[in-house]
């Protein structure tokens, strides 16, 4: 088991966001901290990110019991130093299930890019060795994934992967895949389920997806849900969701979340954010391009399906027209039921984190000039946010937080 555990408990200090929000920093020392998500179960909050140093990339997850009020020190995920590489989409993702936390995360150490995993049973105190969830010997890009545990603790994991491209020698570079035909390159999306020290039960969700934008999976009972951006006909490239309803033992055909019809050679490197309501209902936050009155430009997206991901409500704009260059959105659905989306933005400041709970006013939460890709959780009856913040020397990971429900 190892628990590499660093400094002592972090706590809230005396800095507030406007007058909801209290913040503080996580971070490892002597590190550049970023690519952070966020997981809760109850009042259990999980922080996860990538801290990178002149050994390489760590994973490392930070805890709170008490809705982000206080979270422990860092605890290091991987056993194998250096084990991990990340970016902003292909963050390690977690994911809680009572004291169960899994996290997984994309390593190129040995040469060949496969998706690792790590457990805690403990609530995140120590974690055994990780492991390969990807089979050996696979060739191609792979990464983008996500993670999620359902109900009865097995755990889920989606990820794009190029082991069925003819040239894989290109079947990483973004915007490779130009014509959208298959031709000499392809990009799959595949799905992983295990349970414990059970080896990861792997199958095909979809084939011919777009390269570069990360995934997105939730799951309840035997429902498991897929985000990913596909490769429609004629260079599309629009979100589609899949469903399984046998535990992610099989998924139905990719349907097509909004007809946005983006067209574009280049991959958008943005995916969705997916998820479920207590009534069921499946929610999907997504960028796209759209012919605003003075000129193109990227707008966040909100969608719904009551029935299983077979249909969609229409597409309803969740940034507006404020900002510039909207990206990255996450999505929760708060105690009260309302989704609750976090994004980033450019403004004449520079970057800056918002997030909008339902059609209420959008809310800025970051204090400085360079705060990107979000991420957004309910702690109890708290609305926490994390995201990378370069303000400073080193990056680091900011939590804010408040209650989620404003009555």
């Amino acid at each position: 088991m190892l628990a590499a555990v660093l400094g002592a408990a972090i706590q809230f200090g005396c800095a507030r966001r406007g007058p909801t929000f209290d913040s503080l920093v996580l971070s490892v020392p002597e590190r550049a901290n970023a690519h952070v998500t966020l997981a809760s179960e109850n009042t259990r909050v999980a922080a996860v990110w990538a801290a990178t140093g002149a050994h390489g990339t760590d994973v490392y997850l930070a805890t709170s019991e008490d809705g982000g009020a206080h979270f422990g020190a860092p605890v290091r995920v991987n056993d194998i130093e250096g084990d991990a590489t990340a970016n902003g989409e292909q963050p390690p993702r977690v994911a809680l299930h009572a004291d169960d936390v899994s996290v997984v995360w994309v390593s190129k150490l040995n040469g060949t890019t496969t998706i690792r995993s790590a457990a805690s049973t403990n609530g995140g105190k120590t974690f055994a060795a990780a492991r390969t969830v990807t089979p050996p010997g696979v060739t191609g890009a792979r990464g983008w994934e996500s993670s999620a545990i359902s109900d009865d603790g097995v755990i889920h994991a989606a990820w794009l992967d190029g082991r069925n491209a003819l040239t894989s020698t290109t079947a990483h570079v973004p915007g490779a895949h130009q014509h959208g035909s298959g031709g000499d390159m392809r990009q799959d999306i595949f799905h992983a389920a295990w349970r414990g020290t059970e080896a990861p039960v792997e199958g095909l969700v979809a084939t011919n997806v777009c390269f570069c934008c990360k995934t997105a999976i939730v799951s309840r009972g035997n429902n498991v849900f897929v985000g990913w951006r596909h490769l429609f006909d004629g260079g599309i490239r629009d979100i589609a969701v899949a469903h399984s309803t046998d535990g992610g033992r099989t998924f139905g055909p990719p349907v097509r979340v909004s007809p946005d019809n983006w067209k574009i050679n280049a991959c958008p490197d943005d995916g969705p954010a997916l998820a479920i309501a207590s009534d069921g209902s499946l929610h999907v936050a997504w960028p796209t391009l759209v012919n605003d009155p003075d000129k193109p430009r990227l707008g966040i997206f909100h969608a719904v399906s009551a029935d299983g991901g077979a249909t969609f409500s229409s597409r309803e704009r969740v940034d507006g027209t404020r900002g510039t260059d909207p990206a990255h959105p996450r999505l929760v659905i708060d105690a009260d039921g309302q989704p609750v989306f976090a994004w980033d933005e450019l403004t004449a400041g520079g970057r800056q984190v918002v997030i909008r709970r339902g059609n209420e006013p959008v809310e800025v939460i970051s204090a400085g000039h360079a705060a990107s890709y979000p991420a957004i959780a309910e702690g109890g009856e708290n609305l926490v946010v994390a995201w990378t913040d370069q303000t400073h020397e080193r990056a680091a990971i900011m939590i804010a937080r408040r209650r989620s429900s404003q009555r």
